[in-house]
């Protein structure tokens, strides 16, 4: 399950191809952006699918991020460039391990 709740928090694991991930417009109080995280069936990672609906009902979001400005997509954009660009390190593992920022 790529949405589960773990010590009183949603995570959404992502590498398994079991969760979709779909920009649009969500209508809450206000309109909004939104990027919202679905559980699906697995499938290759990246597959494109067509989704002739461009609203979503919140009932059908169960996770989202909502967004009011687009320079606040800009921040969510960077700081995932950031998580893939230490990823790709060779020594990423090394920034877990305790004693190097990690410690809880």
């Amino acid at each position: 399950m790529p949405i589960i709740k773990h010590e009183g928090q949603t995570q959404i694991e992502f590498g398994t191809g079991d969760i979709n991930v779909s920009p649009g417009l969500i209508q809450l109080d206000y309109p909004c952006g939104v990027v919202v995280f679905q559980p699906k069936e697995p499938g290759a990672i990246g597959e494109r699918k067509k989704n002739e609906r461009v609203v979503a009902l919140p009932a059908e979001t169960p996770v989202r991020m909502t967004f009011d400005k687009v320079e606040s997509i800009d921040v969510v954009i960077r700081a995932l460039q950031e998580a893939k660009r230490m990823m790709q390190e060779e020594t990423w593992e090394s920034l877990l391990v305790p004693g190097n920022g990690a410690e809880q």
